[in-house]
């Protein structure tokens, strides 16, 4: 059996952690993945343009290597907040040539992305309005919940945990995995009573029934919110 292409998907509302979580993980497996973030805050850099147009160049950037990874059938790893319509109806259209491999980082509340954000720029990196966030925050959970049939190995985790000042920051809290469509943990009665609520949503669709629009994409492509 031929072995089909991997897109490897860092998922998470802005200041998750996503980057933190899996980006050193597939940099020690030797792999590079599209960071949108990254990636306009280098055109804010070198060019000195409007963060907001960056942040839409970055935006096309990324649906442009997606789409190319999909028509070539190459492996692709990227970063999205999974937060619009265009980019999960992508994944879900990827998964008929690609074995998806999704990490979702989720925090508490929308309050606590704010905060982390706010902590990011004050440490010199890019914003993202607050209503933006907002925005993302349950629209991130819906879509993930929407594309979990489509997803052959997902994990996710819960990174809200502070580290108090000159500690070490803890290990994000491992939520949920999921392979072929099936929930393989938490396996105990004493994990699953760990979930945080946020993430409840998302374990009580794995352990139902799939929805009956599973088959559905979430939006169609050239929608005008963004991934």
């Amino acid at each position: 059996m031929t072995e089909r292409p991997v897109l490897f998907v860092l998922a998470g509302v802005n200041g998750a952690g996503k980057s933190s979580v899996g980006g050193h993980l597939l940099r020690q497996a030797g792999m590079e993945w599209f960071n949108p973030d990254s990636f306009a805050r280098e055109l804010v850099a070198g060019s000195g343009c409007d963060p907001a147009e960056a942040n839409a160049i970055a935006w096309r950037e990324g649906m442009r290597r997606l789409d190319l990874a999909m028509a070539t059938g190459s492996d692709h790893a990227f970063e999205t907040t999974l937060g619009g319509r265009t980019v999960p109806a992508a994944i879900r259209a990827a998964a008929d040539t690609h074995d998806v491999l999704m990490w979702f980082c989720g925090l508490s509340s929308p309050a606590l992305h704010v905060a982390r954000v706010k902590a990011r720029v004050a440490a010199g990196g890019h914003d993202i309005p607050e209503a933006k966030i907002h925005e993302r925050y349950p629209a991130a959970l819906r879509n993930l919940i929407a594309l979990m049939p489509r997803i052959a190995h997902l994990l996710v985790f819960d990174n809200s945990v502070e580290a108090a000042p000159g500690e070490a920051i803890p290990d994000p809290l491992k939520v949920a995995e999921m392979r072929g469509g099936r929930l393989v943990w938490p396996t105990t009665l004493k994990a699953l009573r760990q979930t945080p609520d946020w993430a409840k949503p998302l374990l009580e669709a794995a352990m139902g029934p799939p929805p009956a629009n599973a088959g559905a994409d979430p939006a169609p492509r050239g929608g005008k919110r963004r991934g």
